[in-house]
């Protein structure tokens, strides 16, 4: 049967017979119109055939149109180039586990050039070669971008190939020398160490995209910033969020049974919903901007043939990317995913997550009562707990690639910015603020203090209503006083342009 059931002397044979029939296509594709025009001529009026895939050839090629089977000559053509490609690549796979690579089985099958052993055994010497290699005093980098141009030209069986082969070690080392960016700080300007973030983080997220899954664990393992820490958010240390008093234990990475979009293709704006990390300023952007537009973030997430998803975000220097994630995901002990979520669907989670890798603004979160506590704030970039309790004008430019804008703390200025059709966050005040004003938080049972809302829109009495980002059911109507009493820092967010 060959190799894990496919024949591809036969498949090969068959994709030879379709080319054979695509040279003829056009002689058949001739004689069939001219015979349905002569008879149609002959017909006195009605028509010679009633398929209506064979009336457009009548009149051919003075009056009718091309359809089959002349249309089947370049898709027989693309057809049996496929074949053959695949037939290669199943060779060549073949070849590679025969000399001991491990190559993921939901490689096999791809429309890829035939991988080649000299490229992987080339790499893996050079991986090896770093080790006690002197850059001299000009740094390292232009070596590390060689290399990863080396792993860009891999195709994801060679790149499955080279990962079942490579020492744990060697690996590690690149990902050390890879991530370690010292040219920031404006002395020995000649000395150019590591790759820069968004250069590094664009040649991970190649990696993550291609391997197969049975390799992505020795590529977390290697590179810490493929997969986003928890063990410093509040949930994880106290077992639940603090705000939304929702239970977190268990806590533990899964893959989710809930599609990427409930309805292939499109987002549900209306069931985004925060989970259990303090990040609603984050989420709070995301739900505005998918009100306001909801095609631009349904454009700016895919899934890949092996299962990852890209997330299109923007840096904190305003340069996009396309951050590939692995589909596991935060889990509580029932198996329920923690982090945002949708109704039915897990796409809220995902851009999370790839903002939980690429947030750049923060230095351990912003004040959370918990400022002289190392196990909060310990790390400063690339987990979960770097995007808890931060600040409204934080988040945006992530989201959309533009800087906020801050608009006036009134009313009117949020309703003038809102009805020019613009996502509106704003934000609540702190505790101490409304007691040090006598202020009573209990206005309304969905007010939370130290939270973010988005504007949703006014009603018939020209309240406005606030979208909370922990989901449905909690969106609240204020009036103009009490926007004045218990709400600041609205910001106006910039999509498109």
């Amino acid at each position: 049967m060959g190799f894990h059931g496919f024949d591809t002397a036969k498949i090969r044979s068959l994709a030879g017979d379709l080319e054979t029939l695509s040279q003829g296509v056009t002689s058949l594709h001739r004689d069939v119109a001219g015979v349905l025009t002569r008879a149609d001529e002959l017909m006195a009026g009605k028509s010679a055939t009633a398929s209506t895939l064979l009336q457009p050839l009548v009149g051919y090629p003075l009056g009718g149109r091309a359809a089959m089977p002349g249309t089947l000559a370049a898709e027989l053509h693309d057809t049996q180039g496929s074949m053959v490609r695949r037939c290669d690549q199943l060779d060549g796979v073949q070849h590679l586990t025969d000399e001991g690579y491990a190559i993921d089985p939901a490689l096999y099958f791809g429309d890829e050039k035939a991988p080649e052993e000299k490229k992987i055994t080339d790499l893996l010497s050079a991986l090896a070669a770093l080790d006690g290699k002197d850059f001299g005093s000009n740094g390292n980098r232009d070596d590390l971008q060689k290399l990863r141009d080396r792993f860009g030209d891999l195709t994801p069986a060679e790149l499955d190939a080279l990962l079942s082969k490579v020492p744990a070690a060697d690996l590690k080392r690149l990902n050390d020398l890879a991530a370690k960016d010292d040219d920031g700080s404006g002395w020995k300007w000649w000395d150019h160490n590591g790759l820069p973030d968004g250069e590094f983080r664009d040649f991970v997220s190649s990696l993550v995209k291609r391997a197969g899954p049975s390799h992505w664990p020795a590529l977390e393992a290697a590179f810490p910033s493929v997969q986003p820490g928890f063990d410093t958010t509040d949930a994880w240390i106290e077992g639940y969020n603090p705000q939304s008093s929702q239970g977190a234990k268990g806590m533990h990475f899964g893959v989710p049974g809930e599609p990427l979009f409930a309805t292939p293709g499109l987002i549900d704006v209306d069931g985004i919903a925060q989970g259990r990390f303090g990040d609603c300023w984050y989420i709070a952007s995301l739900t505005a901007t998918a009100h306001a537009d909801p095609k631009f973030i349904q454009e700016g997430i895919k899934q890949n043939p092996n299962g990852t998803i890209d997330v299109r975000i923007w840096d904190k220097d305003g340069k996009v990317h396309w951050v590939t994630v692995t589909p596991d995901l935060p889990m509580d002990q029932n198996g329920n995913v923690m982090s945002a979520n949708g109704n039915g669907e897990v796409w809220p989670a995902y851009y999370e997550k790839a903002f939980a890798l690429m947030y750049g603004g923060d230095k351990g979160g912003g004040p959370d009562g918990h400022e002289n506590d190392p196990r909060y704030d310990r790390k400063e970039q690339g987990d979960y707990g770097a995007i808890e309790w931060d600040f409204t004008d934080k988040a945006p430019s992530y989201v959309t690639g533009h800087d906020p804008k801050s608009i006036d703390n009134d009313f009117g200025s949020v309703k003038s910015s809102f009805e020019s059709h613009h996502p509106v966050i704003v934000a609540t005040r702190s505790d101490d603020d409304l007691k040090n004003d006598h202020l009573n938080p209990q206005f309304d049972p969905h007010y939370v203090t130290r939270h973010v809302f988005y504007v949703k829109g006014f009603d018939a009495d020209g309240k406005m209503i606030l979208g909370n980002p922990w989901g449905p059911g909690g969106d609240i109507h204020i009036t103009a006083q009490q926007y004045h009493d218990y709400f600041n820092s609205p910001q106006e967010l910039q999509v498109g342009g």
